[in-house]
C-alpha cells in the first residue's frame, strides 16, 4: 500500500518512465513512518535516569521521558501518554494504578495551581500529574498539547504506522493471530438471506438498488440500498433531494416472524413554506405496503422522530421539519423527546467532572442525578422499547429519523435490533450491527470524536455503548460478549490504534484505503479471551424487554470510574463528613416535567404521555455551550487517581492497554477449565479400566490366570511377562471398538461378540476373514 501511494504521487508530479520504475522499489516502514529520537529531561543528580516503563508496540517510539513529583515517571510516545507511579511510594503500596492513556483518548489538557497538569479523556477518565516546578509543568503541557492535535492527513494517524511496522517486522505471534483487516466481508447479502428477504424472484416485494454505487447519490450511505420493488431509482433520486443530506428512507431490518420492517432516514426539508415531495410520499407508502399481506387491512407506517415536537417545528426555520400528517395520511408520527448532541455533550462533561471528584462524597448520587446522564440513557432505552413494541406487538412497520439521521437515529435503530434479534447479541452479529448502522450509514466518528469544531464533538457512540451495558446488566446471559468487550470497544473508538472508526463515512474510508492499510478492531476483540461471556446461553432467543426507568439505570463504573481500591480508606476528610461538596454552580439541577413512552415492569402495558406536556431538552442548551470549560473539578490526591492491584498491572501485548479485571468471568473461566480437566481425567480412567478388563479376559481365554495384584499402572503379572500379548491387546481394543460402531455386528448385539473369540482369531491370523 505504501509503494502504491508513492507510485501515484510520483506519477502525478512528473509521469516520466524513470519515476515509475523508481516508485516500484520497496518502501520500508522505517522510511514511511520513521521513529523519533528519545529526549530525556534532566533530573536531580541523586536519582538515576528514568527508563521507559512499558514495552513499545510496533511502530511506537517514545519521544519524551521525564520525572514528576514523588519520583513518578512520565513517558510520551506517538501513541500514548504513560504515568508510572513510584514503586517505593505510598501510592504504590495503596494499590494505585499507573495511568496509560492513548493520545486519541485525550480531549483536553489544563494547568491548575501552577504545578498540576490535568488530562481529561473522552471516556470520562481524568488524570492529574504533579510537578516540582512550574517550568517543567508548562513544558509537559506544551508537549501534550502538540501531541493531541488531530493530524491534517488521516494517514498520519498512528494506526497506519502500527500496521506498516507490524506487517514488516511480523513482530510476534499475538499480532498475527489477533489482528486482521476489515476486508470485503459481504455481510449485506448474508443479512438479506438470514432475514428471509426475497429480492431475486419476479414477485419480490423488495429489491437491491445500486443508485448509490460509488456513493454518487449520498456520500454517507452504503453502496447498496434495500428499497421496495415498486420504487425506481429515479424516484429515489428525486426523493433524496427532499431529505436532509440526501439520506433517503431505506430498509435496514425485517422481522422474520410477522414481516414488519424497520427503516431509517433523515428529516424532510419542509421549511417554513411547507414544501412537499410526491416521490417521498410514494416511497413511505410503498414501505408500508411492502410488509403487509393482501388479506389483512392496511397498516400505518409509524414514524419515530427522536426529537421533541417543538424542536422538530423549530428546525423548519433552518429548512428542516417533520412529516405533515395531511401529506402522509398513512403515517403515524411519535416524538421521543431525546436530547440533542449539545445537551448530551454538556451532560457528559458534568459526568466526567463528577467521576474525578473524591469517591466519599455524601451527596455523590445527588450530583450524579444533576448531570442527567442516566436520564438520557433512560430516554434512549424508552425509544428503543417503543420501536421494539411497535414491531413485535403492534406488527407495524417503523421509520426512524432525527435531524440528520446519523446520531440519535443509529442509537435507536441499533438498540431496537439488539432487543428484537438474538443474532446481534453474538460477537459476529454485534460486529455486523455496528458495521451497518454506524459505519456504513455514516455516523461522523471523526467529527464527534476529534474534529476541529468543538461544538460538533459529542460521545454519541459511547452513550450507545452505555445503553448496551445497561441491557447486559438486566440480561447477563443473553450476550456472547462480556463487559470487557464493551470497555475495549469504547477505548479503541478514539485510541487511533485501529482504523475501524477513522473518518466520517464509508466513502472516506474507501478513498483513503483504510481497510487495507490499518488493522480492524473486530478480529482483535473476537480473538480476545477476556471479551467472551462465559454465562452466555444461545438458547435465549427471546425478545429483551428492558426496564428503562431511571431507578433501573446503572452507572458504567468500569469505564467512567475504574476499579475499586485494594483496601479500605481508614481516613476521611472532616469537611466531607460534616458538609456536602459545593460545586461552584458547575452542576445545576435540570428539571424535566415530561415523560416519554414508558415500559413498566409491574405491568405489561405501556403508558403514553401527552405530547403537549413534554418539554423539549433541545431548547435548554445553546449550540455554543462551553465544551472546553476550564472549571474542571479537581479532587484531592487520595481520590482522583485510579485504583488497581499492582500485581494486575500487566499490559496487553496487542494494544498496550491494561486488561479489565472481571472476577466473575475469571471465576467462570476457571470453573470451565476445571470441568474440562475432570472430564479428561474421567475419560482417561475409563480407558484404562476398559483396557485392564480386556487384558484379563484375553489371558483367561489363553489359560493364563491373571493375578489379583495389579501394579501402579493397572497391569497384572501376566501382562508384565508377555509383552507380545500386550501389543496384541491393543489390536483387541481397536477391533472391539470397530465392532461396537458397526451396524451389523457379529453375535448377539453390539456387545454380544465375545472378546476371547476376537483374541483367538487375531492369534491365528484370521482377523481379515472374520471381520
Amino acid at each position: 500500500m505504501a509503494a502504491t501511494a508513492s507510485l501515484m504521487e510520483l506519477s502525478d508530479s512528473s509521469g516520466s518512465s524513470s519515476t515509475v520504475i523508481q516508485s516500484m522499489c520497496h518502501v520500508r516502514a522505517s522510511e514511511l513512518y520513521p521513529k523519533r529520537d528519545l529526549e530525556t529531561d534532566e533530573g536531580p543528580p541523586t536519582l538515576e535516569p528514568p527508563t521507559v516503563p512499558f514495552v513499545p508496540l510496533a511502530g511506537e517510539s517514545v519521544e519524551y521521558l521525564g520525572r514528576g513529583s514523588n519520583n513518578t515517571v512520565l513517558a510520551l510516545s506517538n501513541y500514548r501518554f504513560y504515568l508510572k507511579v513510584s514503586d517505593g511510594g505510598s501510592k504504590r503500596r495503596r494499590g494505585y494504578q499507573d495511568s496509560n492513556i492513548p493520545l486519541g483518548l485525550i480531549e483536553m489538557v489544563e494547568i491548575k495551581d501552577l504545578f498540576y497538569l490535568i488530562i481529561s479523556c473522552k471516556d470520562a477518565r481524568t488524570c492529574r500529574c504533579t510537578f516540582t516546578t512550574n517550568d517543567l509543568c508548562l513544558e509537559w503541557y506544551k508537549r501534550l498539547t502538540r501531541a493531541i492535535i488531530p493530524p491534517k492527513n488521516v494517514q498520519d494517524v498512528f494506526a497506519f504506522a502500527f500496521h506498516a511496522w507490524a506487517i514488516e517486522d511480523q513482530c510476534n505471534e499475538d499480532i498475527s493471530l489477533n489482528l486482521g483487516h476489515d476486508g470485503d466481508d459481504d455481510y449485506f447479502m448474508k443479512e438479506i438471506e438470514r432475514l428471509n428477504i426475497s429480492v431475486l424472484s419476479d414477485n419480490s416485494k423488495w429489491r437491491i438498488s445500486k443508485v448509490n454505487w460509488d456513493y454518487k447519490l449520498c456520500a454517507t450511505y452504503p453502496n447498496r440500498l434495500l428499497v421496495p420493488s415498486s420504487i425506481t431509482d429515479q424516484t429515489l433520486e428525486t426523493a433524496a433531494k427532499f431529505r436532509s443530506s440526501k439520506r433517503v428512507p431505506v430498509i435496514v431490518w425485517r422481522h422474520k416472524g410477522n414481516g414488519a420492517i424497520l427503516a431509517r432516514c433523515s428529516q424532510p426539508e419542509v421549511g417554513w413554506l411547507g414544501w412537499r415531495s410526491q416521490e417521498d410520499e410514494d416511497l413511505l407508502k410503498a414501505i408500508a405496503e411492502s410488509c403487509q399481506n393482501k388479506s389483512k387491512k392496511s397498516k400505518k407506517l409509524v414514524v419515530i422522530d427522536a426529537r421533541s415536537y417543538p424542536s422538530a417545528v423549530a428546525n423548519r426555520a433552518r429548512g428542516g421539519g417533520c412529516e405533515c400528517p395531511e401529506y402522509y395520511p398513512g403515517c403515524e408520527i411519535r416524538f421521543m423527546n431525546l436530547a440533542n448532541i449539545h445537551a448530551v455533550r454538556k451532560s457528559f462533561h458534568l459526568l466526567r467532572q463528577l467521576c474525578a471528584s473524591p469517591p466519599d462524597l455524601p451527596n455523590w448520587y445527588s450530583l450524579l442525578e444533576n448531570t442527567r446522564w442516566l436520564h438520557n440513557i433512560s430516554g434512549l432505552l424508552h425509544a428503543a422499547n417503543t420501536v421494539a413494541a411497535t414491531i413485535e406487538l403492534e406488527i407495524q412497520p417503523v421509520l426512524v429519523h432525527c435531524s440528520d439521521g446519523w446520531d440519535r437515529t443509529p442509537q435507536i435503530v441499533s438498540l431496537a435490533e439488539l432487543m428484537l434479534d438474538p443474532y446481534y447479541r453474538t460477537i459476529d452479529g454485534f460486529r455486523v450491527l455496528c458495521q451497518r448502522e454506524w459505519l456504513d450509514f455514516g455516523h461522523k466518528f471523526n467529527d464527534r470524536g476529534q474534529g476541529d469544531d468543538p461544538n460538533e464533538r459529542c460521545p454519541v457512540f459511547i452513550q450507545w455503548l452505555d445503553c448496551v451495558h445497561n441491557v447486559m446488566a438486566q440480561y447477563p446471559c443473553a450476550f456472547e460478549f462480556s463487559k470487557s468487550y464493551l470497555v475495549k470497544l469504547a477505548q479503541h473508538t478514539y485510541a487511533n490504534l485501529f482504523g475501524t472508526f477513522l473518518c466520517n463515512s464509508g466513502a472516506e474510508r474507501k478513498r483513503t484505503g483504510i481497510g487495507t492499510a490499518t488493522f480492524s478492531v473486530w478480529k482483535y476483540l473476537a480473538a480476545s479471551v477476556e471479551c467472551k461471556n462465559h454465562l452466555y446461553s444461545s438458547q435465549q432467543d427471546n425478545i429483551l424487554w428492558v426496564s428503562c426507568n431511571v431507578r433501573d439505570m446503572n452507572l458504567w463504573r468500569d469505564l467512567y470510574v475504574g476499579p475499586f481500591t485494594e483496601g479500605p480508606q481508614l481516613t476521611k476528610s472532616p469537611e466531607l463528613c460534616n458538609s456536602t461538596l459545593v460545586m461552584e454552580g458547575v452542576i445545576d439541577p435540570m428539571v424535566s416535567n415530561g415523560q416519554p413512552i414508558v415500559f413498566n415492569n409491574e405491568s405489561p402495558c405501556m403508558e403514553f404521555s401527552k405530547t403537549e406536556d413534554v418539554i423539549s431538552l433541545d431548547d435548554r442548551d445553546d449550540k455554543s455551550s462551553d465544551t472546553n470549560s476550564s472549571s474542571s473539578i479537581i479532587a484531592e490526591e487520595n481520590g482522583i487517581e485510579r485504583h488497581l492491584n499492582s500485581t494486575n498491572n500487566v499490559l496487553n501485548t496487542v494494544d498496550g492497554l491494561l486488561p479489565l479485571v472481571d472476577d466473575m468471568q475469571n471465576r467462570l473461566q476457571q470453573l470451565n477449565l476445571e470441568y474440562k480437566a475432570r472430564e479428561a481425567a474421567l475419560q482417561n480412567e475409563l480407558h484404562v479400566t476398559r483396557l485392564v478388563l480386556l487384558r484379563q479376559a484375553s489371558h483367561r481365554c489363553n489359560g493364563v490366570e491373571a493375578t489379583a495384584t495389579l501394579d501402579m499402572n493397572g497391569l497384572s503379572l501376566a501382562d508384565k511377562i508377555d509383552d507380545d500379548h500386550r501389543r496384541r491387546d491393543d489390536i483387541v481394543v481397536g477391533t472391539c471398538r470397530a465392532i461396537r460402531r458397526s451396524t451389523n455386528p457379529v453375535g448377539a448385539g453390539p456387545r454380544g461378540y465375545p472378546v476371547y473369540v476376537v483374541r483367538q482369531q487375531i492369534l491365528a491370523g484370521k482377523t481379515e476373514a472374520s471381520l
